[in-house]
Formats: C-alpha cells, structure tokens, sequence
C-alpha cells in the first residue's frame, strides 16, 4: 500500500512540475543552439577575413605586374634592344619609304 501512494505521489508531483522541466530542457536546448551559431559565424568571419587578405594579395601582385609590363614597354628600353641586341639602326631619310593605302 505505501508503494501505491508513492506512485501516486510521484505522479502527482511531476504532472505540477512538468511545465518548468519542458522550459529547462528548452533553456538547455536554446542555449546549446546559440553557443553552436555563435562558433559558425566565428568559423565564417575568420574564412573571410583570410579571403580578405588573399585579395589584397592578389591586388598587390596585380599592381607590380602592371608596373613591370610598363617597365618593359617604355619606349626607350625597346629602341635600346634594337640597338644593341638587334643591331637595328634608323634609315636615313632618303631611304625612308611612306606606304599609302589607295
């Protein structure tokens, strides 16, 4: 008989307190879900700043080949390899021809 009134007990006790137990498990539930969100958005700022720095990178090396292919375009470093490499020379102008399209 005393195990019947302490089922009945028991039963009794969890129907008044199974409101705060399901609102613990869902505090429990919640939080877990912000700390798991709070450690993706840091995994994804970090991806992006390391993309941010691979840009800037890219712009740098950007920028030197653009100073490098205008380096070996002047003008004056062209006519020095005909020069000197090639052996090229100016005509003259009595050897200097004009073409003219008709």
């Amino acid at each position: 008989m005393a195990d019947i009134r302490l089922h009945r007990l028991i039963a009794r006790d969890w129907r008044a307190g199974k409101w705060p137990a399901l609102l613990l498990v869902a505090c429990m539930i919640s939080a877990l879900l912000v700390v798991h969100f709070a450690h993706l958005n840091r995994q994804t700022i970090i991806a992006q700043d390391t993309l941010y720095q691979q840009r800037d990178q890219l712009d740098i090396e950007w920028r030197n080949l653009l100073l490098e292919q205008r380096a070996l375009a002047e003008h004056s470093r062209v006519e020095d390899i005909a020069r000197n490499r090639l052996n090229m020379v100016r005509p003259a102008d009595e050897r200097d021809i004009a073409v003219t399209v008709p």
